[in-house]
């Protein structure tokens, strides 16, 4: 399955009753244009804030209503964007697949370039269609601090951090090596880099095909687009530690 699809294939396909278009920028910014038959889900309604301040993400029950509500259902294909300098796109991409949506990929550009492109822009808003989501939650695309200790010092076991250096230096999970999520962005307006550039950068950083991959960041958004990042690249073994740094530390686990 496809990570991304291209704006000349989501253009042909703005009528298609089997595909679902979610624009993540927020209520606002959608009501002043987005793409054709596009429907508004923000980061909000994707994120269960913990007892500890953790971003994890919604439960079955949640998702259920949730992506019910946006017309989501096994039958029909989802495209999500939003602006490539936004990396809570990805986590809206990475909850439908968590929660095993069978069909789920970003578009490979932001809004502005699909505008800037002449592709079609309205401020109409759209009506989902009837539908009915059943989470099945994917294990494998998942991982919490328990399971990251378990690993750790595990040859083929890698996390990466998607924060700036400067973050990186000033708390961490040990051992993880530092990837700024900004560094997998493509250029003008491009969502991601090649998937053959993404791996080449990986490979550089001892980051291998054959490792089971952990990204993380703050609070999961950067290192969703991380996630996505790998999968475009080739990498099959890639899990996402939604708590992030915030459910580490307050843990108490160690963050040097």
């Amino acid at each position: 399955m496809a990570v991304t699809v291209d704006g000349k294939w989501l253009a042909a396909n703005l009528e298609n009753p089997s595909v679902v278009i979610l624009d993540t920028r927020g209520n606002m910014p959608y009501r002043f244009g987005h793409i054709k038959n596009a429907l508004p889900l923000g980061i909000e309604m994707v994120v269960a804030i913990a007892q500890n301040g953790a971003n994890l993400v919604i439960d079955s029950e949640a998702a259920d209503e949730v992506f019910s509500s946006c017309g989501i259902d096994d039958s029909k294909k989802v495209v999500v964007y939003g602006e490539p300098d936004d990396p809570t796109t990805a986590r809206v991409a990475w909850s439908l697949m968590y929660h095993g949506h069978p069909d789920t990929a970003m578009l490979d550009m932001g809004f502005q370039a699909w505008k800037a492109t002449g592709l079609p822009v309205t401020r109409d808003p759209s009506q989902p269609a009837p539908a009915r989501f059943k989470s099945k939650p994917r294990a494998d695309i998942r991982v919490d601090a328990e399971s990251i200790k378990a690993r750790m010092g595990d040859p083929a076991f890698v996390v990466v951090d998607a924060r700036t250096a400067q973050e990186h230096m000033q708390a961490k999970i040990p051992d993880s090596v530092l990837l700024n999520w900004e560094d997998g962005v493509g250029q003008s307006g491009s969502a991601f880099l090649s998937g053959k550039d993404l791996k080449k950068g990986f490979e550089k950083n001892g980051i291998t095909p054959d490792k089971e991959v952990v990204c993380y960041c703050h609070s999961g958004m950067r290192a969703s687009h991380k996630y996505m990042q790998l999968k475009i690249a080739g990498y099959d073994n890639v899990k996402l530690y939604d708590g992030s740094i915030i459910d580490w530390a307050m843990r108490r686990n160690p963050i040097r």
